[in-house]
């Protein structure tokens, strides 16, 4: 576990940029185009969405943790994911990019627990 306070402040502020950049995407631009795809392409573009949230908030949760500096944060279960399907409704968009930098973030965390 680490305590190096730069790091967790690192961390803290790109998943908090990173949940910006995802809010104005899915709010924004993403959301008419979402609304223009098919049922199903729009299921998965959900489903997506929820996951960037949630990967972000343990992000989030885990570096505003006060235990880190006695050695009592939060333990982190495995939570490796497939890779990002080519076929992916989001391929190709920024959405992507968005989901790509919240999984790499993710594990960036686990190398940090």
């Amino acid at each position: 576990m680490t305590s190096d306070p730069a790091r967790l402040d690192a961390l803290y502020r790109e998943a908090v940029m990173l949940a910006d950049s995802a809010r104005g995407w899915f709010d924004g631009p993403g959301k008419p185009w979402a609304a223009a795809q098919p049922v199903a392409a729009r299921a998965r573009i959900a489903t997506e969405s929820l996951a960037i949230t949630a990967r972000l908030m343990r992000v989030i949760a885990w570096a505003l943790h006060p235990g880190h500096a006695s050695d009592t944060a939060p333990l982190l279960r495995d939570t490796t994911e497939p890779p990002f399907p080519p076929d992916h409704p989001l391929a190709g968009t920024p959405g992507e990019l968005i989901a790509q930098a919240s999984r790499r973030l993710d594990i960036a965390l686990k190398d940090l627990a």
